[in-house]
């Protein structure tokens, strides 16, 4: 058996790296995390069953061969997994300094995940639906402001300019993009507005935020984009206390700013 997983709480980008993995290696389990976005969660239930996510019931028993992580570098426990399990990463983040020595990494700096994949896709010359097509849209422009941020490259535009020729909608698109912020994460971006303090990094602006959301159930990613909105800084860091842990949102607003450096420092 082999599956292809992402991180919980998973964004867009995380959504769709998962689907176009799962279309280069249909045979595979693309397995839904536990928790994701509530536009990921639209998204699902609307056109769920045109994209073969698979859910951990759905897992038959047995052993599992491999896994494939995608917008991720850590793997959470499940029932099958075994030392001869084969791991590969597929990721744009940075690489962990205490990576597993044993997993096969391919990590690229692209604005998002979903790029890597739509270009294994382009290069395989596989064909898309609709659907399939505009949730990979959807991971590209959640994680790169709509090819507006700093970190966004030329490969993330070229593979959004291979999407809309292959069928993407943006129409569906434009509805999943933004949604409004839930209660619960309009009192954290209150909680967060209120502890807001500017640092000067290498004559940069940075806003620090911090605050305790041990009631939310909905992403902190949103919350961060809506403050960075606001304030306009030219880098962002947002810590959150949550029932799972403390949770890091980190964004840069201006090229200056290596926020995976900075980020590291936390």
């Amino acid at each position: 058996m082999r599956l292809i997983m992402t991180h919980e709480q998973a964004d867009l980008d995380a959504l769709a790296s998962l689907l176009a993995a799962h279309i280069l290696d249909p045979d595979s389990y693309a397995l839904l995390p536990r928790q994701f976005n509530r536009n990921g969660q639209a998204f699902v239930r609307k056109y769920g069953l045109k994209l073969g996510f698979s859910r951990l019931t759905d897992l038959p028993r047995g052993n599992i061969e491999e896994v494939t992580l995608v917008d991720t570098q850590s793997m959470v426990t499940l029932r099958g997994l075994t030392k001869e399990t084969k791991v590969k990463v597929i990721d744009h983040h940075p690489r962990k300094s205490q990576g597993q020595p044993d997993w096969d990494y391919e990590v690229h700096e692209t604005g998002a995940c979903t790029t890597i994949l739509v270009e294994k896709i382009i290069e395989k010359g596989l064909a898309l639906t609709t659907e399939e097509a505009t949730l990979l849209l959807l991971g590209i422009y959640e994680d790169t402001g709509s090819l507006s941020y700093p970190s966004t490259i030329a490969r993330d535009a070229s593979a959004v300019s291979w999407l809309l020729s292959a069928g993407a909608d943006l129409n569906i698109a434009a509805k999943y993009l933004n949604p409004p912020l839930s209660s619960a994460q309009v009192q954290l971006y209150d909680r967060l507005l209120k502890t807001a303090q500017e640092v000067t990094v290498e004559q940069s602006m940075v806003v620090i935020a911090t605050a305790a959301a041990l009631d939310l159930n909905d992403e902190i990613s949103s919350v961060a984009h809506r403050l960075r909105e606001f304030l306009m800084p030219d880098g962002l860091v947002v810590l959150v206390l949550t029932r799972m842990g403390l949770r890091l949102v980190a964004r840069a607003s201006s090229p200056n700013i290596d926020m995976a450096k900075l980020a590291r420092r936390f």
